[in-house]
């Protein structure tokens, strides 16, 4: 993924983490839009099971992803 950096929603705000720390579907989404649209930060925010992945500037691509066990 090069010198992206994924961060994670938390109470206070984000942090950023390792993608492989990301369930596996979840993990392949980022991976792939990452590699076809040029952005520096990739934010994912968790509602329980539901992901929602924003692909920052220029690309400003939101996707839900469901992780699945």
């Amino acid at each position: 993924m090069g010198n992206k950096t994924v961060k994670l929603s938390d109470k206070g705000g984000y942090r950023e983490i390792a993608v492989d720390d990301l369930p596996r579907n979840v993990r392949a989404a980022v991976t792939d839009l990452s590699a076809k649209n040029p952005v520096s930060d990739i934010l994912v925010d968790q509602a329980g099971m539901l992901y929602r992945i924003h692909l920052t500037a220029p690309a400003n691509i939101y996707l839900d992803v469901l992780a699945v066990a």
